[in-house]
């Protein structure tokens, strides 16, 4: 008999190997995260308003709308680029991550290998951008009239002769306002004659010192307090010396008259400021801003008085600036108060002071 062998499939059955499988899927899964890093990175780490993406130019029109510099700009779009800063419209605003990004970059800049020069200006500039940030957040949170001070809130008159006298807010009515009546230093009421005006003085945003003047309507009794009744006023000026965030301070200064000598005679005659340094006065600080400051002194001078200031918050951390005596008011007999608007302050003392009214640490 004829045997025709059967043709025979053959079928492989393959055991899963799930080790195999698991060490593939963890491959295509860090490459899928990969390519959605990658695709951030391409398109920019940072984000817009609203979650849009972010626009360089919309970045330099709204900067340069508050005031800021093209080298101030040029400053910001760096750090964000450096320390990849998600919302780079928070770096225009008074905002957390500001204060943290120009933080890092005054920390960073004194490994910058550059003259000492080049670095105290790039300071300063950073600097700068704080307080124009600070000057937009003063100006839309500032009070706009007199009619938004807060029963019980401190104030602080003013007399043509500068002297100043603090007073509280007694009642607050749609018409006009009143306000204690101030006491002298001999214990006597300080009033003002009906109609007359009076410049009235509070502490704003971050210590700022904001002026109104308001006409005298009368005198009146506040449960049982006496009170100079005071016609609501909506315009309002910044004084000089409170224009930059201030920081109290204490410690010894010396102060020095400064006077202004010419030389030479016709166009060849030339001003030269000479410090007296044999008639120095001793006082003591107050507080300090990088536009000027307050101290308070038992030898004062007079206003208008051009002065070289020198003091030592640290030990061995001398600042010295020139300013001029532009108000001063008597604290006692003997004790007066003198507001300082700085002159001329070299970069390296301006950023000393800066580094003791802004914490970026």
């Amino acid at each position: 008999m004829l045997q025709i062998p059967l043709l025979q499939s053959m079928f492989y059955s393959t055991k899963t190997d799930w080790k195999t499988t698991a060490i593939f899927g963890g491959i295509i899964a860090a490459a899928v995260i990969g390519l959605i890093i990658y695709s951030r990175n391409s398109s920019g780490q940072t984000s817009g308003r609203g979650g849009r993406s972010f626009s360089r130019r919309q970045f330099r029109r709204e900067a340069t709308s508050i005031g800021l510099s093209k080298y101030q700009i040029r400053l910001l779009e760096n750090f964000i680029k450096t320390y990849q800063v998600r919302r780079p419209f928070n770096l225009l605003s008074n905002t957390r991550e500001l204060r943290i990004t120009l933080g890092k970059a005054l920390r960073d800049i004194n490994h910058m290998e550059a003259k000492e020069s080049v670095i105290e200006q790039r300071k300063l500039e950073i600097y700068r951008i704080q307080q124009r940030v600070d000057r937009i957040f003063a100006d839309t949170n500032r009070m706009s009239s007199t009619k938004q001070l807060r029963l019980g809130q401190n104030i602080t008159f003013q007399q043509e002769n500068g002297n100043r006298f603090t007073s509280v807010i007694t009642a607050t009515l749609k018409e006009f306002y009143c306000a204690q009546v101030p006491l002298n230093f001999g214990g006597e009421s300080v009033k003002w004659r009906k109609n007359s005006k009076i410049k009235l003085f509070i502490w704003g945003v971050d210590g700022e010192e904001m002026v109104f003047e308001s006409k005298v309507i009368g005198y009146t009794n506040v449960k049982k307090i006496n009170s100079v009744m005071l016609g609501h006023t909506s315009r309002i000026s910044r004084a000089i010396m409170r224009k930059y965030r201030r920081r109290p301070i204490k410690g010894q200064c010396s102060f020095y008259p400064v006077r202004i000598v010419e030389k030479g005679i016709g166009r060849k005659m030339t001003k030269q400021a000479v410090v007296m340094t044999k008639q120095g006065r001793v006082g003591t600080m107050i507080d300090v801003s990088a536009g000027g400051c307050a101290l308070a002194s038992h030898k004062p001078l007079p206003r208008g008085e051009l002065i070289k200031l020198s003091f030592e918050p640290q030990r061995g951390n001398i600042i010295i600036a020139f300013g001029k005596i532009v108000d001063s008011r008597m604290l006692s007999r003997s004790r007066t108060i003198l507001h300082i608007m700085f002159t001329r302050a070299s970069s390296k003392n301006l950023n000393k002071i800066n580094e003791i009214v802004y914490d970026f640490s």
